[in-house]
């Protein structure tokens, strides 16, 4: 029988195991839902000309990791969950982590 923490749990457990990878690929391929550009103070869904400033994006990666982590936490059967290593849950985002590091380095090199 299905407790809810048992799904509360299986939710986590998805979340925390794709949070870090769509992250990561919406960082690395500067995916955006939304860019705000802080110069001028506004907030939009298109790359905008080089005289608005630099675009933040971070938030919108953070958002869009969020949401699709949560829906796909939701959409998961516990059953499946259910027989998944727990070490994942630490594996996965420790990679993610590494992996941004390693990409970040190209700043330090040149």
């Amino acid at each position: 029988m299905k407790t809810p923490s048992s799904r509360l749990a299986s939710v986590l457990t998805v979340f925390s195991l794709v949070f870090p990878v769509v992250y990561v690929v919406n960082y690395y391929n500067e995916i955006a839902i939304v860019r705000f550009y802080p110069l001028v103070g506004e907030l939009h869904l298109n790359i905008q000309p080089t005289t608005f400033g630099p675009a933040m994006v971070y938030y919108a990666w953070i958002i869009t990791s969020a949401l699709v982590a949560l829906a796909v936490g939701v959409l998961v059967p516990t059953r499946w969950t259910a027989h998944l290593w727990a070490g994942w849950s630490w594996i996965v985002p420790l990679a993610a982590t590494l992996f941004t590091f390693l990409y970040e380095t190209r700043w330090l090199l040149h």
